[in-house]
């Protein structure tokens, strides 16, 4: 780790912490040390210094590890955040969920004192997250604008990836999750989270790149014929979208054309989705249900509507936010969170996918909770279709090295 050479910022009102910090971070290498003893000093730091990981306490005199949060949100911050604090277990779980709120990389929340050992830990965490594709980009660019968007988009840059999606009782290839990719004229990335707020904003441009992506990844699946007949693939779709009169239609003529069943594409619908004009939203549904596509509820959890959804229109599955998923062997409130939620998905029969498993100990947590579908990092990223390879007859997932 000693090659880490951007700056740490320790932030705590005692100095006894910053001081064990300050040895911890020296005994592994670490040469630009900075300290704050409260989110003012903090912020005189930040911005004379290149800091490229903070730990910060949260309740501080003066101004707390909250106002540090704030002003690092505000300057799209791209570094790794520890936080830390002595409170008891349950306010450290959630402060820890609130954290995540912000637009930033909160590597964890943990209790105070910090050992050797669990500083190493967490440096090692925070190059992996600053590492994982969709995260900030090195320099947090602004969002695009629409404009730029559109002629991106335009000039053939959008492109869909697949993420594979697990049968957790037979460990073989269900099917994928298609996302958007976007990339400039130069081959570079241009990371999500700056491109889907400005589509999401706009009807027109989140019709546009949803129905581009549904295109172009028809016309990679078209390329491998009987080999992903019984595959299926989820496409997110957003409440703008389904106002759109005429999308079932769309949807419906496209498949055909591409010459792939309804049975096997699944709208994936936020929680998000049930808070606008809902008669116009549950009559979309009914009709692409009608249709023979399936429907799913992503991102469950995360809103207040969605089992009043469960109950009115007749879903296909449920998507266990990732959020919940990750730290479910760590936090209590998440475990039970992702424990009922398959609990109500096998009560009412539909099937339930877990976003978010990025190693076994998740996998088979959520397995012997009955879990029908595993997505995450432990199985692969998402990339371009052809980066997959499978045996149809034994159809396990593999990637290419």
């Amino acid at each position: 780790m000693s090659d880490f050479q951007q700056g740490i910022l320790v932030v705590d009102d005692q100095q006894v912490v910053r001081h064990t910090l300050f040895l911890c971070l020296q005994n592994l290498g670490f040469k630009n040390i900075y300290q704050a003893e409260n989110g003012r000093e903090a912020r005189k730091v930040l911005n004379a210094h290149s800091i490229k990981c903070v730990f910060c306490d949260l309740n501080m005199p003066v101004e707390d590890g909250f106002e540090v949060l704030k002003f690092l949100e505000a300057q799209a911050y791209p570094g790794a955040i520890v936080l830390m604090s002595g409170e008891e277990e349950e306010v450290l779980a959630s402060t820890a969920n609130l954290a995540r709120l912000y637009q930033l990389n909160i590597i964890e929340c943990v209790a105070k004192p910090l050992s050797f050992a669990t500083v190493k830990q967490l440096l090692t965490a925070s190059e992996r997250v600053l590492d994982i594709e969709g995260n900030h980009a090195p320099h947090s660019p602004p969002p695009l604008t629409a404009k730029l968007l559109k002629g991106y988009i335009d000039k053939g840059g959008l492109n869909a990836f697949f993420q594979p999606q697990i049968s957790l009782s037979s460990g073989r290839l269900k099917g994928f999750e298609v996302l958007a990719r976007l990339f400039k004229p130069d081959g570079s990335m241009v990371f999500p989270d700056q491109f889907i707020p400005t589509a999401e904003k706009h009807f027109e441009s989140i019709t546009e790149l949803t129905k581009r992506v549904i295109e172009c990844a028809y016309q990679d699946i078209n390329q491998h014929g009987q080999d992903i007949a019984n595959l299926s693939f989820a496409f997110n779709i957003s409440a703008k979208v389904l106002e759109a009169a005429n999308f079932p239609q769309w949807l419906q003529a496209t498949t055909a054309k591409y010459q792939l069943r309804p049975e096997q594409v699944i709208c994936e619908l936020t929680e998000t989705a049930f808070t606008t004009d809902q008669a116009t939203i549950d009559t979309q549904m009914l009709r692409l249900k009608m249709m023979k596509f399936k429907l799913s509820i992503d991102d469950f959890g995360t809103g207040y509507s969605s089992i009043a959804q469960l109950h009115a229109i007749p879903f296909d599955e449920l998507k266990v936010d990732k959020r919940f998923v990750l730290d479910c062997l760590s936090n209590t409130k998440s475990a039970a969170v992702v424990e009922q939620s398959i609990q109500l998905a096998k009560a009412i029969g539909v099937d339930v996918v877990a976003e978010g498993i990025e190693n076994k100990d998740i996998g088979d947590f959520v397995k012997s909770l009955g879990c029908d579908i595993g997505q995450g990092y432990m199985y692969a990223k998402p990339e371009p279709l052809a980066v997959f390879d499978w045996n149809s007859a034994d159809i396990k997932i593999r990637t290419r090295e």
